[in-house]
């Protein structure tokens, strides 16, 4: 299952997810821009959530 997500709610659910079943997945990241890309707050807490451009997309996944 996945849910879009802003940018802003993205952000705030990578940092307080105590969920190992959720992952919050990135379209775009690392220059892949077909694929999504699961995201870790250690390793990338300093991505700029804002930029729409290098970042199009974030879902919540249930897995």
């Amino acid at each position: 299952m996945a849910i879009n997500l802003s940018l802003k709610l993205a952000k705030i659910i990578l940092r307080f997810n105590p969920f190992t079943r959720l992952k919050v997945m990135c379209r775009g990241y690392s220059e892949d821009l077909k694929n999504f890309t699961e995201l870790v707050w250690e390793d990338d807490k300093n991505l700029d959530f804002y930029d729409k451009e290098t970042y199009p997309q974030f879902q919540l996944w249930y897995v």
